[in-house]
Order: C-alpha cells, then structure tokens, then sequence
C-alpha cells in the first residue's frame, strides 16, 4: 500500500498571530493538513525563503510545507503564505492585505483555495513549469456575411461562440523562482520571498546525560559544619513532552558516580543528586522565545557515616517559580537561559536545630543543537544555591555548581 508523505503547516511568523492561526485550524482540518512545530529559527527560514530553506524542508520528510507571515502595523497589515513542495522548492508565495485583528472571510477563502491543491495531493506537487495564456482571437474571414444563425453548425460562419465555462473558484497563481509578474485577474506570487499554537500534535524527546557537579556550604559557627566538594562525575537522563508549540513537559534526574568525603581520616561513601520536574508555556513565540515554568524539584547530600564530626545529610524538596528565555542561532542550533526562584516547602534538615526558613535560586545555560530531525544534543552549564536561616542560631548557604553534556532522539 501506498503511503502518501503528509502537507504540514508550521506555523506563522509576526505580531498576533496566535489569533489569526487560530482562525485557519477549521480550514487546516477540512483540507486535511497536519499542524507541526519546528524551531522558531526554521521557520523563519521558510518565511525568509533563505539558502537553506530547501534543506529544511528535506529534514522535516513531509509532502508538503505551509507558513505564513503577518506584516504591518494597524489597518496597513498584510498576510503572506508561503507554500513548498516536497522537495523544498517554493510553489507559491502569496500576499493579501487583511483587517487589523484577524483575517476576514475573504482570506479564508483565498487561503483554502491556495492549499487545496497541495493538500489534496497528499504527496509533493510535480514540478513547477511556467505557462502563458494569451488571449484567443477569432481567425479573420474573406467575403463572408456576418449571420447570426441560431442553427448554423458550431464552426460555421453565422454560428455563436459557444459560453466559457465559470470558474469554480478564483484562479489561485503559482509561479516559478525566476517569474518577476503575475496577471492583471490573478493575485501576484513573489518569485524570491523578503517559531506555533496551531500545531497540536504530540512530541516526546528522551536523552542521557553526563556531568560534573561540586559543592560549597558556607555556615556561620552555631549551625552546622562547613563542606566543600571538588567536582565529581554524574550521570543521569532527561526527557519531556511537547504538547503543541507552546505546552512543554520535562524532567531530569541526576546522580555522582562515584563520591567519597574525609570524615576523620577516612573516606566515606557520599551522594550528590538532583530531580526535577516542570511545565512551561509559551507566552512568546518568533524570533525569541519566552515561557514561564512551574515545577517541583528535589536537591539532596548525603554521606554514609555514623560519626558526628561529619557535616549533617541536607535534603531541599521546593518548587520551582521561573521562566527560560531561547534564541535560534541559524536552523539547527540555540542558545537557552533559565532563572527561577525555589522555596523550599519541605526536606531533611539538621534535627539538633530549629525549623529554618529555607529558599533556592537557580540559574543555567545551555546550547542545542538538531544533528538530524530526530536526534539533538546539548552543553549546559547551572549553578544552583539554597539559603537556609535558623532562627537565633545563624544562617548556611549551600551552593551547587556543574555542567553536563546530554544527547538523545525526538520523535
């Protein structure tokens, strides 16, 4: 059986144009297109018609692909779309002034008919050629009376020109890269054009990771001991879930390799470890992307030793308040900050002490990269510090510093 490659739609590129996506998912669905996010870098691409839009297009192994743009300001707003085969040439490139908030009935209709064709082929379009209608002209005739026989025989002098047909729907015009005009009773097409709510699909993205992390707890003198750790090996995995283009679900976990701590001479088996999970939405998505996360997470030291010259086992089990900032570097690569606050709701703490008013801040970096369309990697660099206060007793800060390298699969 046959399988024919999916049309999908990537989204749109411009100011408010989650409310104008919104207003094509009945369109996209009656035509059959399926909705899906890619980086807000490669879309661009796409928009831009840049160099390496073709091989974006190759990567995403579609049938088809359709963006759009909105440009403008006020009541001056135009809608681009911008459709590829296959293959990644573009088809058509498409532009019509819209209202100020949103499109009207007439560019639906204008957007439906532009993406029937390649919808309905479920399959790259065949490739383009450029064709020329001219204006038909009737043959001149020598010595004959003009008649208007109702019953002459079609082709014969005094015979009526039979009706054209009307048009089931307005012409739609494609053009190929090299065309520079469009005619006067069809809507121009741009040989050379100047990140997604509506994609509702499902992605989930799984990897392994390995790193380094230290330790430094600083304590005043009535607390408890003073640590601090050079960093050691971890290991760990990470993965999540993309609902759409905006809802996205992670977590991670990570654990020291292998860790031991001078206890009176002697080394002690000890841990460092983390977990977290969050979810985060988000609230701007183009050339930047925003989103705020919430989540809960777990940040523990232990060691394993009876004696009471050790410094105390710690356990911070808070929440996580923060938002992570992304900018696309080109099409595969970006660049990524977070920051949260993380009050600490619950954990192990020092049982010779009073309860402490305890709360983390956490900040980190990172740099993916897309080696394939279903294969990514990461570098990541985070520091992580807990502020621990007892009340008439004193104060402890205990800092977390690491990076670690991460790579696994997409689907």
């Amino acid at each position: 059986m046959l399988v024919m490659a999916p049309i999908v739609f990537v989204g749109i590129v411009g100011n408010q144009h989650a409310a104008v996506e919104r207003q094509l998912e009945p369109s996209l669905e009656k035509a059959g297109v399926t909705e899906m996010a890619i980086p807000d870098g490669e879309r661009t691409q796409l928009v831009k018609h840049t160099k390496t839009a073709k091989q974006v297009v190759k990567s995403l192994h579609v049938g088809g692909v359709i963006a759009g743009e909105l440009t403008g300001k006020g009541n001056d707003r135009s809608f681009r779309v911008i459709i590829y085969d296959g293959e990644g040439n573009l088809t058509s490139d498409l532009e019509s002034p819209i209202g100020a908030k949103k499109l009207t009935p007439h560019n639906i209709d204008v957007f439906e008919t532009n993406i029937a064709d390649i919808a309905a082929s479920g399959s790259a379009p065949a490739p383009k050629a450029k064709t020329a209608v001219a204006k038909r002209q009737a043959a001149p005739t020598r010595d004959q009376p003009h008649l208007t026989d109702d019953d002459a025989p079609p082709g014969m002098p005094g015979s009526k020109p039979a009706a054209a047909p009307a048009p089931s729907h307005p012409p739609v015009a494609v053009a190929d890269d090299d065309s520079a005009a469009a005619t006067a009773d069809a809507p121009a097409v741009v040989a050379h054009a100047p990140e997604k709510p509506g994609d509702h699909g499902v992605h989930v993205h799984i990897g392994v990771l390995l790193g380094m992390v230290g330790r430094s707890l600083s304590t005043d003198p009535n607390t408890i001991k003073a640590y601090t750790s050079s960093p050691v090996a971890t290991g760990g995995f990470a993965g999540g879930v993309d609902i759409g283009a905006r809802i996205h679900l992670a977590g991670s976990f990570e654990h020291t390799l292998v860790m031991h701590s001078d206890v009176g001479g002697m080394n002690a088996s000890s841990n460092i470890g983390r977990f977290e999970g969050a979810v985060a939405y988000d609230i701007v998505n183009g050339g930047v992307q925003l989103a705020p996360i919430v989540g809960i997470g777990e940040r523990y030291f232990a060691i394993d030793s009876t004696s009471t010259s050790r410094t105390a086992d710690l356990q911070y089990v808070y929440v996580v308040l923060g938002a992570t900032v992304a900018k696309p570097i080109g099409s595969r690569w970006a660049l990524r900050g977070t920051a949260a606050f993380e009050p600490v709701f619950t954990g192990l703490r020092p049982a010779s002490l009073p309860g402490p008013a305890r709360w983390g801040v956490d900040v980190g970096a990172s740099l993916d990269v897309k080696a394939t369309a279903h294969v990514f990697a990461r570098a990541a660099l985070d520091y992580q510090v807990f502020q621990s206060s007892y009340d008439m007793t004193g104060n402890t800060v205990d800092g977390y510093y690491g990076g670690s390298l991460s790579a696994g699969a997409a689907f």
